[in-house]
């Protein structure tokens, strides 16, 4: 499995000569688009119906949740990035420590899950596309190997699912809701 792994990172990785411009825009969405899901989520709350505010509370819970079995599995198993092991080019600064999964693919697959699993279908597709260029421009930086946004995709698929169902038993995710919606109206008013 690691020598497909490797052999799959060679595939994607950028050669030596990568253009400005490609390396601009990949670096732009390796490392920056990232901070668009937090700006998504206050859009979604400030913006958004009832609905689309549990939705957000719900996705976002799955995050953490899976962030946090993210942790547990680079603890477990440390596996080292391309760059550790003088694998392909590397052409974005990152700290040597462990790969698998990948915190940023677990961010937007959980997210967009999560917006399946809820009532924001619609933005999930935007958002699960976003963590496919998302993941390739890191693989495609020799940030991580594919198996790592693989990795990513299989701790969110059950971090997305166990919170939604244990959020939607006894209403927990509407309850937190309706507890955080008027804090928020007497601040924002």
């Amino acid at each position: 499995m690691e020598t497909f792994n490797n052999a799959l990172f060679l595939l994607i990785n950028a050669d030596a000569q990568l253009p400005g411009f490609l390396l601009t825009l990949s670096t732009f969405l390796a490392e920056w688009l990232i901070y668009s899901v937090p700006l998504l989520l206050v859009y979604l709350w400030i913006w958004g119906s009832h609905p689309d505010r549990v939705a957000a509370v719900t996705a976002t819970m799955g995050v953490l949740f899976a962030l946090g079995c993210g942790q547990i599995i680079n603890m477990l198993w440390p596996h080292p990035r391309p760059f550790m092991i003088g694998l392909g080019h590397t052409f974005l600064a990152h700290k040597p420590e462990a790969s698998f999964p990948s915190d940023h693919a677990i961010v937007f697959f959980t997210l967009g899950l999560g917006f399946i699993l809820t009532s924001l279908r619609k933005l999930s597709s935007l958002i699960l596309l976003l963590d496919v260029v998302v993941g390739r421009s890191r693989i495609y930086l020799g940030v991580h190997f594919p198996f790592d946004i693989a990795g990513a995709f299989l701790v969110a698929v059950p971090s997305a699912w166990l919170v939604v169902k244990a959020l939607h038993w006894r209403n927990l995710n509407g309850l937190l809701v309706g507890r955080l919606e008027p804090i928020y109206q007497r601040l924002s008013s």
